[in-house]
């Protein structure tokens, strides 16, 4: 009797279709791990091709930044003039030699002769001669120095590359130092402005943080086939070294992440195909949540959630390329008393009130509004509806008002305010950069008014700020050519009427605008980063002139921006020295201004400058922010009362009470007070009564030059004595 088959067929089916399962499975495994693989290979090489977009945009940026330093320095009419005339070196050495000392753009500046020679030339802060330039150089200046004097005159594009120094690869810029007017000017005779600054290891490593290139370095050679690289180009578009880092290699790394899982979700036949597609879906949902989060970071502010300024300028040129800037207006916030807030209480305080200030104006504006937080305590507000200035008008009010009511932070309340400046974009120039500049100058303008103020901008401003910038460039020339002068006002001891001591001011006499009152000067000089020289030039007058005087005490006053120069306590030993002053006839006098002012730095000030035997003195007490906390941690040696509380002792019945009041404080203190704005006998009297030891006004003398103290009080003394 024959066999069935049927039974032989069974085993055989159940293997067939088990390998037939096995292989399907294994085939659908292979191409979606192989897909996945495919995913993480393509990540990868997008990854590394940003980064290499990424380095060299960094080099890109690098040698724009150098070509507009250059630039700056080398198509200069002081610059030119200096070079031209006497003191040419002395004149190059201090704007140029001394900050490479510790320069972030350059660290090696040097001025090149028509005939090659070196005018001067410093590395870090040190001189260089000839021999040492081309020996740091390594004979490769020639070509740059060539390049500038080709380049034309005032040509746009500048010689600017990487040259193989003694010292390693720096980028070097070169120009030839030129008048902005000049038809004749001749490129061959001119002197050429070369700076360089060499590719160390932190500039290395601050692009790799900034452009997010990990493990960048700088090397001669490719390294590795794994490296990726940019390579470093001289003046002629050689090679000279290159910049690699290693491939981050993002998609392999979260392929590996999920392999196991993959792998072992094979094992489990009919599950495989639904943890394969999840595995899929799990990879593909992380590259793309990992992209749309560094999107997001990239134009969103990490402390608020709002729109950071390149995300707020992205949304206000796509609302302009929208409506043609018909209906855009933007406008800009500043918080008024942020910073006293963030120097009480900390940073902490601070950020909480900033998540506030931003939750606030997103509960109380229009929600047709954008928010954006653009830095610090700035906040801007993008409205595509206000047509009419009217309505623009009202929503600067309705931000005003919107931070008008205190916030409650961790149980203190705390009130600050706003001020606003804002623009509507005409349809001439239509980018959101102007719009955010037109504002940003009816902001400074509103600041300057006051506080809780909305300004709208006006080309006026634009005017303003010319007139400003040409006010600053002849304080600078007038710096330069001792414009600024000195005059003293005396103080006299409140008993005897006899002199004790003078207060020396600064005066500005400019043969353009005439005498320029100090309350306009001063803040531009701040402004403009010329104070130390304003303050130090006064500084060194008054200690000159005082020598005549040895029986009394001369007062100088310092801006709160004087205080926050590390080399300020060397600047008053060093004039002190020069001129052989007592230190204890010196009296630095402050305003209630450096309690807001970097405090911390104000304190250290202080205390190197108690250390060379000089007094602090505190002015204008009364008008400002000073309280007995703070007066008791700055350790002041005298008190001057700010003649606003003098002043109103004559029309204020409670005038009388709060400036005895004021002086009990100081004596309590044991702080000698001075009353400065004496202009009447019964004021004199008055504030005598009270307690003052010291007066200061035109009752007694107004400001004068030094000569008239001598002759005042000195040269009728001097000949009785004879």
């Amino acid at each position: 009797m024959a066999s069935s088959p049927r039974p032989q067929l069974r085993p055989l089916t159940v293997i067939v279709t088990s390998l037939a399962i096995l292989l399907t499975l294994g085939g659908l495994g292979y191409v979606v791990s192989g897909s996945i693989q495919f995913m993480a290979t393509s990540a990868d090489r997008m990854d590394d091709a940003r980064a290499l977009s990424a380095a060299k945009a960094a080099l890109a940026a690098l040698k724009k930044q150098l070509s507009a330093t250059v630039r700056d320095n080398a198509y200069w009419d002081d610059a030119y003039e200096s070079l031209e005339n006497g003191g040419a070196k002395n004149w190059a050495s201090e704007n140029w030699g001394a900050t490479t000392a510790d320069y972030p753009l350059y660290d090696t500046a040097l001025v090149v002769e028509p005939d090659g020679r070196s005018l001067v030339a410093f590395h870090k802060g040190v001189e260089f001669n000839d021999a040492d330039v081309n020996s740091f150089f390594l004979g490769n200046l020639v070509d740059v120095i060539a390049a500038a004097r080709r380049a034309g005159y005032a040509a746009e594009t500048l010689p600017v590359a990487f040259v193989d120094t003694r010292d390693g690869i720096a980028l070097i810029g070169a120009a030839a130092v030129q008048p902005s007017k000049h038809p004749a000017f001749d490129m061959n005779a001119a002197k050429v402005l070369v700076f360089a600054k060499l590719l160390s290891q932190s500039v290395v490593a601050e692009i790799a943080e900034t452009y997010d290139i990990a493990g960048l370095t700088l090397s001669d050679d490719v390294g590795s086939e794994s490296m990726l690289h940019a390579d470093v180009l001289d003046i002629h578009n050689r090679d000279i070294a290159r910049v690699t880092w290693p491939p981050a290699h993002p998609g392999s790394a979260s392929y590996q992440q999920v392999r196991r899982t993959v792998v072992a979700s094979g094992i489990i036949l009919t599950a495989l195909l639904a943890a394969v597609a999840i595995c899929g879906a799990v990879f593909l949902r992380a590259i793309l949540n990992s992209e749309r989060a560094a999107q997001y970071e990239a134009k969103h502010d990490a402390l608020t959630g709002l729109w950071n300024r390149a995300g707020c300028l992205e949304r206000l040129d796509a609302a302009l390329a929208s409506n043609g800037g018909n209906h855009t207006t933007l406008h800009v916030l500043d918080l008024d008393g942020f910073k006293p807030v963030n120097d009480a209480w900390g940073h902490l305080v601070g950020d909480q009130l900033i998540k506030a200030v931003a939750t606030r104006l997103l509960s109380n504006l229009p929600t047709t509004v954008t928010v954006a937080r653009l830095g610090g305590d700035e906040f801007a507000v993008v409205d595509n509806t206000s047509a009419l200035e009217l309505g623009s008008s009202a929503l600067s009010q309705s931000i005003i008002d919107t931070m008008a009511t205190p916030f409650l932070i961790d149980g203190r309340i705390i009130e600050i305010g706003g001020s606003v400046g804002w623009a509507c974009l005409d349809t001439k120039r239509q980018e959101g950069s102007e719009l955010l500049r037109r504002a940003d100058l009816a902001l400074y303008r509103a600041k300057s008014l006051g506080r809780g103020i909305a300004v709208n901008y006006d080309p006026s401003l634009d005017e303003e700020a010319g007139r400003h910038s040409e006010l600053e460039q002849e304080l600078r020339r007038g710096l330069k050519a001792n414009e600024i002068s000195v005059v003293f006002q005396p103080l006299v001891e409140a008993s005897t009427r006899r002199l004790s001591g003078v207060e020396a001011l600064a005066r500005w006499s400019s043969p353009i605008r005439g005498s320029v009152p100090p309350d306009v000067f001063i803040p531009v000089a701040e402004k403009a980063g010329l104070i130390d020289q304003l303050g130090l030039q006064v500084l060194r007058t008054a200690l000159r002139e005082g020598m005549r005087w040895h029986s009394i005490g001369i007062a100088v006053n310092v801006s709160p921006l004087q205080l926050r120069n590390p080399y300020f306590c060397r600047q008053v030993r060093d004039a002190l020295a020069e001129s052989g002053f007592d230190p204890a006839r010196l009296t630095i006098e402050v305003t209630e201004g450096v309690f807001i002012s970097n405090p911390g730095q104000a304190k250290r000030a202080f205390d190197g400058l108690r250390a060379l035997g000089v007094k602090i003195a505190l002015d204008d007490f009364g008008c400002g922010y000073a309280s007995i906390g703070t007066l008791r941690e700055f350790g002041f040696d005298s008190m001057k009362i700010d003649r606003s509380l003098v002043t109103g002792l004559s029309g204020d019945n409670n005038a009388g009470a709060v400036f005895q009041a004021t002086v009990a404080l100081a004596n309590a203190l044991s702080l000698p007070v001075t009353a400065e704005g004496i202009e009447t006998e019964e004021q004199a009297t008055a504030v005598r009564l009270s307690g003052c030891e010291k007066l200061q006004g035109y009752l007694f003398s107004k400001p004068v030059p030094a000569s008239e103290i001598t002759s005042r009080y000195f040269v009728s003394s001097s000949a009785q004595a004879s």
